[in-house]
C-alpha cells in the first residue's frame, strides 16, 4: 500500500510538473518518456524510473486489489508511453483475459508477439482466448505454431486434442491428447478424456485402462470412480464394480445411489449376504424405487430370508413400475414356505403384465408349483408328511 500512495504521489507530481510553464526547473527526457524519478527500491538501491513505469506498477496495484478498470487504464498509459514495453502488453493481455474480454486480450498479446516472437506463452495466450471465442480455425493456428517449435508442446498438443474432440474427430483428439500425456503423465483431466473418447469408439478395454490410471492419477477425484463403477456396472462385471462403490458411499454416506449400486453389486457376488443391509441403507436414504425393493427382495430370497422377501416385495408395489419382478419374488418366497397355491396366484399375476422378462420363466414356476404340490400331497399320504 506504501509502494501504491508512493505512485500515486509521484504521478500526481508528474502531472503538476507538465502542466507547469515556468518557474521550476525542466523535467529532463529519458527513454521513458519527459519525467524520470529515482527511487529506492527494497534492496536500498536506487533506480531511475519514468512515467510509464509508474504507470505498470500503478496497475499493479490496482491488479491486486482487483480493480480492473483501472489496472487497464493505467497499463494503457504506459504502452501509450512506451509502445515497446513487452511487459505491459503482456499483463494487459492477461487483464482482459481475467474480465473474459477476450478479443482485446487477443490484441494486446498480439502487440506482445511482436516485441517477442519466439515467446511461447504469448503463443499459447493468444491460442487460449480464441478458444474462448470458439474460433477453432484460429485457435489451432497459434496451437500449430508452439508444435512447430517444440513438437511435445503439452499446451500444443493438449489444446489441438480439445479442437478435434470438438470437431468431433476422435481418432485426431485421441492422437494429440495422447502425445500431451507423454510431457505430463500424471494429467489427470487429459487422462479422463481419453477414458471417455475410447468410450465413444466402444473401446471398453482401453476405456477401463484410461480410467484406472485417471484414478491413480486422481484418487480423491471421485468422478472417475463413479464413471469405471458406472462401466463396470453396465459391463455386469460387479466384482470390479464393489471396491469401487465401497470407496464411493464411504466417501459420501448419503449419497442413495452409491449404495443402490453397492447393494446390486454385491447380489450378483458371493458376498450377496451383505447386500440386504446395504440396500435398506439406500431405501432409507431416499431410493425407494420399485427395482431396489425388487432387488432386496430376489436377495432375501437367495438368502433364506423368505418372510422379509415378501415384505420387501409388498413395499416396492406400493410404488410405480417392476410389477411383475415384484410379484415373481413373492411368489418365490411363498414357494420356498410350501404355499404352493398362492404362489401360483402371484405367478399368474406376474403373466397378467406380459413382461417378457418374466412371462416364460412364471409359465414354467406354476407348472412347478403344481408339481410340488402334488408331490406334497403324494408325501403326506404316504405318512413321511404330517
Amino acid at each position: 500500500m506504501k509502494l501504491y500512495l508512493y505512485m500515486v504521489v509521484l504521478l500526481s507530481a508528474l502531472s503538476l510538473g507538465c502542466a507547469t510553464g515556468g518557474g521550476g526547473d525542466a523535467v529532463p527526457e529519458t527513454e521513458y518518456g519527459s519525467g524520470s524519478f529515482t527511487v529506492t527500491d527494497e534492496s536500498g538501491f536506487e533506480k531511475n524510473i519514468g512515467p510509464a513505469e509508474i504507470a505498470y506498477r500503478s496497475a499493479q496495484q490496482f491488479l491486486a486489489a482487483g480493480n480492473y478498470d483501472e489496472a487497464i487504464s493505467q497499463l494503457r498509459n504506459a504502452v501509450a508511453i512506451k509502445p515497446a514495453y513487452l511487459e505491459a502488453w503482456s499483463e494487459l493481455g492477461k487483464t482482459y483475459t481475467t474480465i473474459k474480454n477476450f478479443e482485446a486480450g487477443i490484441g494486446a498479446f498480439e502487440k506482445a508477439l511482436e516485441l517477442s516472437p519466439d515467446n511461447e506463452a504469448l503463443i499459447a495466450s493468444i491460442g487460449y482466448n480464441y478458444l474462448y471465442l470458439e474460433n477453432y480455425e484460429k485457435a489451432e493456428e497459434y496451437y500449430r505454431m508452439l508444435l512447430a517449435k517444440d513438437s511435445m508442446s503439452y499446451d500444443g498438443n493438449v489444446h489441438l486434442g480439445f479442437i478435434y474432440q470438438k470437431r468431433g474427430e476422435a481418432d485426431n483428439a485421441i492422437e494429440y491428447y495422447e502425445k500431451a500425456l507423454l510431457t505430463q503423465p500424471n494429467d489427470a483431466t487429459t487422462i479422463g478424456t481419453l477414458g471417455n473418447l475410447y468410450d465413444q469408439k466402444g473401446d471398453d478395454a482401453k476405456k477401463i485402462e484410461y480410467m484406472k490410471r485417471a484414478i491413480e492419477a486422481a484418487p480423491d477425484n471421485f468422478r472417475f470412480q463413479t464413471q469405471l463403477g458406472t462401466m463396470y456396472f453396465k459391463m455386469k462385471n460387479y466384482e470390479e464394480a464393489v471396491p469401487l462403490y465401497e470407496n464411493l458411499v464411504a466417501n459420501f454416506p448419503e449419497h442413495a445411489s452409491y449404495f443402490q449400486h453397492l447393494g446390486f453389486s454385491l447380489s450378483q457376488t458371493d458376498r450377496k449376504s451383505e447386500a440386504p443391509a446395504i440396500l435398506e441403507k439406500a431405501i432409507e436414504l431416499g431410493s425407494n424405487d420399485a427395482f431396489t425393493y425388487a432387488v432386496l427382495a430376489k436377495t432375501f430370497n437367495e438368502v433364506g430370508q423368505y418372510s422379509k422377501a415378501i415384505n420387501m416385495a409388498r413395499e416396492g408395489l406400493k410404488t410405480e413400475g417392476q410389477k411383475a419382478f415384484l410379484y415373481y419374488q413373492w411368489g418365490e418366497a411363498l414357494s420356498k414356505l410350501k404355499q404352493f397355491d398362492d404362489a401360483i396366484v402371484k405367478f399368474e399375476k406376474v403373466l397378467s403384465y406380459k413382461d417378457p422378462q418374466w412371462t416364460d420363466s412364471a409359465n414354467k414356476q406354476i407348472d412347478r408349483q403344481e408339481k410340488l404340490k402334488k408331490r406334497e400331497e403324494a408325501l403326506r399320504e404316504q405318512g413321511v408328511l404330517e
